[in-house]
């Protein structure tokens, strides 16, 4: 008996579980593979509506498509309601065809055309401006359904009074330079923006993505429109984490290639504005605030604590040490399974329709068009659909910053930004050291002979990229100094000998070989603490330009005393920084000097005086 009620249990159990799944899996599963293609963004009185479908599999006999066209939405909740397929509202027309009479091609294409009017006598019959929620649906002759999904019409008439700002940016870094994928690389989308001159879009890349054989194509079209090019490095880079680590002169030169490479392409946004797309936190804020940023852009993510709805205008937003201006990117409507670009880009730009239509209390809408890997052919499609609505006002990222803030009981409406996204420290310890080595090779290198130096250098530059995997940088950063040191063991320094010395003052011959096959300027230092070096004019040191082969300088040296001492002879970058190379030779004075040879002098007057006097002694006695 137990048995049987536990199976009860577990049968009635799976039973309820599988029906609660069931509606979430029809859900994503309703369009059965009908998918919009293409239709019209906006249509008016006397125009037709056309709605380019893909049909799912192949089409037989009897199977019919229903387009149904509901009463206008009548606020946002509700327009995002109707794209889910829920809270439609009433119906206004309703049409039933034939497929076989629609003719789809050989793809499964078919398009649907509908007459809009607002008499009714022909056609269907709309008598408002507004956005309407579209129903499709596909049968079999068994009324047995196919697929469905909703889209959305805007019909269009005279301007409404106001129209909503809107702020369009482009997060392009994640897209690819190679030419072999440019329906999705960052030169697809400049070619795309390029055709939309009037629709003002801040787009962030870095020069790295962009592929250089297209400059001149993308140049022409690209530099004569509204577009702003948010100030990037030259590459991707965490600038908090190189700033921490003391690389801020790193980091200043990335930006200043970065701006300078993309003012090549287009029009720079001001210096002050900074878009995060996801990466703004207090810490990179902070950074950026002491070079010079006093606008952002970023996403909700950002905030902390995120706030429930998005706040659609200017705010303020507080770091640490700093209150900046900013706006924040609306997700607006989510994407959804059975989206294509087309479908995706009429529902965006349905539902800034609605909200220019029911929300105009200074609402001001931020849209991140590469958001969530989108591609170029969306954005062609949304920025199409923003041409042709008047409801709309778009405007630099850089003007609309600026408008007024947003208020909060009575005062400026405030967002914390979130504390610092956590991350592993990097160690850069091997990257100075690759540095110091490339400096002090530089400095011996003439400039016409530093181009491989200059590209390496450049080369470690761009290896602080984030997008760098620790390992490349490690193996970079070591064959770097495995490099230079190399190359500086070319030049040999005299071997181990000994130095004689006749008389106090002498010139003495030294011979260095080159075998770099360039000259080498180095810095001679000869060490010793009874010995000086006349030539040199710190009695130590002296630069040499060392040319192909064997180079011989002789040097005065200057003995400080008598007798056997040891000597370091060494060779070093002109900047200090490296060590050459080291060689130890034995001095021998054998001329007394100085103190010494006034003792040798005395003493032999002292005997020669007592010699004289002990002479006249012996002679007195005798007589």
């Amino acid at each position: 008996m137990m048995s049987l009620r536990m199976l009860v249990t577990f049968l009635l159990a799976l039973g309820i579980s599988i029906m609660s799944a069931t509606p979430s899996a029809a859900g994503e599963d309703s369009a059965g593979g009908l998918q919009v293609i293409d239709q019209s963004p906006t249509t008016r009185v006397g125009e037709f509506f056309d709605l380019v479908l893909q049909l799912p599999g192949v089409v037989t006999k009897g199977d019919q498509m229903t387009v149904t066209i509901h009463e206008p939405v009548t606020d946002e909740p509700q327009f995002v309601a109707s794209s889910r397929g829920e809270d439609l509202g009433g119906v206004l027309a309703s049409q039933r065809f034939d497929l076989t009479d629609l003719q789809p091609d050989v793809w499964g294409l078919t398009t649907i055309s509908l007459l809009i009017t607002d008499t009714g006598v022909e056609g269907i019959r709309l008598v408002q401006p507004g956005v309407y929620p579209i129903s499709v649906e596909m049968r079999t002759a068994n009324q047995e359904l196919v697929g469905k999904l909703v889209t959305h019409l805007i019909r269009v008439d005279e301007r409404i009074s106001g129209e909503l700002p809107i702020v369009f940016v482009a997060d392009l870094r994640n897209f690819s330079p190679a030419p072999n994928s440019s329906s999705r690389s960052v030169d697809a989308w400049l070619s795309v923006l390029g055709s939309y001159p009037s629709i003002p879009v801040g787009v962030t890349f870095h020069p790295v993505s962009v592929n250089e054989n297209l400059f001149s194509s993308i140049i022409s079209s690209f530099v004569k429109t509204k577009h702003e090019i948010i100030r990037s490095p030259y590459t991707p880079i965490n600038e908090a984490d190189l700033v921490d680590a003391g690389l801020t002169e790193e980091v200043a030169s990335l930006a200043r290639m970065g701006a300078e490479s993309l003012g090549t392409i287009g029009h720079l946004a001001p210096p002050t504005l900074w878009v995060g797309h996801g990466e703004a936190d207090v810490s990179q804020a902070d950074v950026r605030w002491d070079r010079g940023i006093r606008e952002l852009i970023v996403e909700s993510v950002s905030l902390s604590p995120v706030p429930e709805k998005n706040p659609r205008g200017p705010v303020e937003l507080l770091s640490n040490k700093s209150t900046f201006r900013g706006l924040v990117v609306d997700v607006l409507s989510q994407r959804q399974a059975h989206d294509t670009p087309a479908s995706e880009a009429q529902r965006i730009l349905s539902h800034l329709a609605t909200i220019a239509l029911t929300e105009q209390s200074n609402s001001l809408v931020t849209i991140d068009l590469g958001r969530d890997n989108r591609s170029p052919e969306f954005a062609d499609l949304l920025l199409r659909g923003v041409s042709t609505l008047d409801w709309l006002a778009p405007l630099p990222a850089s003007e609309a910053v600026t408008k007024s803030l947003l208020q909060s009981d009575g005062l400026p409406r405030q967002h914390r930004l979130r504390s610092r996204v956590s991350s592993t420290k990097h160690d850069f310890g091997d990257y100075r050291e690759a540095v110091r080595h490339l400096n002090a090779i530089r400095s011996m290198t003439r400039d016409e002979d530093a181009q491989q130096y200059d590209d390496l250098s450049e080369e470690l530059l761009l290896s602080l990229s984030s997008e760098v995997s620790a390992l490349t940088q490690k193996d970079l950063w070591q064959s770097t100094v495995d490099l230079i040191r190399l190359q500086a063991s070319l030049v040999d320094i005299p071997p181990d000998e000994s130095i004689q010395l006749t008389s106090q003052k002498a010139s003495v011959p030294f011979s260095f070989q080159n075998r770099a096959g360039i000259p080498l300027r180095v810095e001679l230092r000869i060490i010793s603490e009874r010995l000086t070096v006349e030539d040199f004019d710190d009695g130590e040191s002296t630069t040499l330009v060392l040319e192909p082969g064997v180079t011989t300088h002789r040097f005065r040296l200057r003995a400080l005393g008598s007798g056997s001492f040891p000597v370091s002879i060494e060779l070093h970058s002109p900047d200090g920084e490296l060590l050459v190379g080291r060689a130890q030779a034995a001095l021998r004075a054998t001329t007394p000097t100085g103190v010494g040879l006034g003792l040798t002098i005395g003493a032999a007057v002292f005997l020669a005086s007592w010699w004289l006097l002990d002479s006249r002694r012996r002679k007195s006695r005798r007589l």
